[in-house]
């Protein structure tokens, strides 16, 4: 499911471990956002994230005021193998900003994707930073489609959709389909793919 950061299981500070690769971003506002694989050591810092959300965050994304993350909770979330399951996170002057990802599902030809980005950066073009990131890895990979769902009031991730998605309301939630090829070639593109190969080489 995609998701912008105020309503979001995934607002995670991401580790700013020193010894880990990351891409860096310019945004919209001048700031620099460091990209880069989510690891397993990252699991604290989801649970911290969490407690930041406020209640109508929490409810927005989920119907209910999640305030805790149990223990497979965070394995599935940060204990990733970066080829079935890519996720990234951002960091911007050292703190977490945002985490992407995407699984892969079974028996199709499509990838579920998530986009968080924390309220206080925003508007910043971090979101759609993290969201070509994805693309890039997935078109690497030979994926061709991302789907997703959101509700109709998430007009944040909305804006990252913008008109690549094909996209209905059912159920009470907006979901559809967004072709890979719809995208151009990103700035990052490049640095992000090395990246994640690394990642994925240095792997046990």
């Amino acid at each position: 499911m995609l998701a912008n950061a105020s309503n979001s299981l995934e607002v995670a500070h991401v580790a700013s471990s020193q010894s880990l690769e990351t891409v860096a971003v310019e945004l919209s506002n001048g700031k620099v956002a460091e990209l880069r694989p989510v690891v397993a050591a990252d699991a604290p810092l989801f649970v911290d994230g969490l407690s930041r959300l406020s209640e109508s965050s929490r409810f927005a994304r989920f119907g209910m005021g999640i305030d805790h993350l149990s223990a497979q909770e965070l394995r599935y979330l940060t204990d990733v193998d970066q080829k079935r399951h890519v996720a990234f996170g951002a960091l911007i002057e050292g703190d977490a900003a945002g985490v992407g990802r995407y699984v892969v599902l079974p028996n199709t030809e499509c990838a579920e994707v998530a986009v968080t980005v924390v309220d206080k950066h925003q508007r910043q073009g971090l979101g759609r930073a993290l969201f070509m990131a994805l693309v890039a890895v997935a078109r690497h990979d030979g994926l061709e489609t991302f789907c997703f769902e959101v509700t109709p009031s998430n007009e944040a991730v909305k804006r990252i959709l913008s008109s690549a998605a094909e996209a209905n309301e059912a159920s009470g939630l907006v979901e559809g389909n967004i072709q890979l090829s719809d995208f151009t070639q990103g700035e990052y593109d490049d640095d992000v793919v090395a990246l994640v190969e690394r990642h994925r080489a240095a792997k046990p």
